[in-house]
């Protein structure tokens, strides 16, 4: 005598049936935008913003006999850079500074918008570990306008000021990443925005199926 199905497995059955319609149908819906949605996904998921007001503090060269002087602002999402850098008295920075926590190497760089006084400023990146001098950096500069201009600064452009520092240059091994002005007598009026670590991804490419995408569900009956 044939043993029917039990209604649990027909029930099984359907549902399997309806997630695999379901599925063709959003295949379907997100197939033409698979080039937009994909990489902008994983970027917003991965990216590390820098953007928090509490995470940066402004230093000087006072600290070391310096006269530059620095005021910091934060409005609606813009830190804002208003000062003086001197070289008197063997001074000549200013930063906006920040101790970033980053846990691994998955980070590339770092990216972020400004606008200015048409002045070149400088990124400047401090390891952990032992330096000597104790102040050894890594730097690049850029120039901005009185427009808003996005910039991507990456961490292997980065040129050592002078010394030696016994940690490589990996996003791990970064204690400071500082926004500054630097090295010479000028006025320092600066905006910075949208602040963020660039991630070490490539875009992901998905190209058209060659042939219908085949799912099969089988339901057994125990005997």
């Amino acid at each position: 005598m044939q043993k029917r199905c039990p209604r649990i497995f027909l029930q099984v059955s359907k549902l399997l049936i309806t997630i695999y319609t379901l599925h063709n149908l959003l295949l379907n819906i997100l197939m033409p935008y698979r080039f937009l949605f994909i990489p902008l996904l994983s970027f917003n998921l991965l990216s590390l913003s820098l953007n928090n007001p509490k995470d940066w503090i402004g230093i000087t060269d006072q600290v070391m006999g310096g006269v530059s002087d620095l005021t910091i602002s934060h409005s609606d999402g813009i830190f804002y850079m208003k000062g003086n850098v001197s070289t008197d008295n063997n001074g000549g920075f200013v930063r906006l500074s920040n101790r970033v926590a980053i846990n691994s190497n998955d980070f590339k760089g770092i990216k972020f918008k400004a606008k200015g006084n048409n002045e070149t400023y400088e990124i400047h990146v401090t390891l952990k570990g032992l330096k000597i001098p104790p102040w050894s950096y890594f730097s690049q500069g850029f120039d901005v306008k009185d427009e808003w201009q996005e910039y991507q600064i990456f961490f292997s452009d980065l040129e050592r000021s002078s010394g030696f520092s016994a940690a490589s240059m990996k996003a791990r091994n970064i204690r400071d990443i500082s926004i500054a002005g630097f090295g010479r007598d000028f006025s320092v009026d600066l905006a910075v925005k949208e602040i963020s670590l660039i991630p070490n991804l490539s875009l992901i490419h998905i190209s058209e199926p060659t042939r219908p995408r085949l799912i099969s569900y089988a339901v057994f009956c125990l005997k």
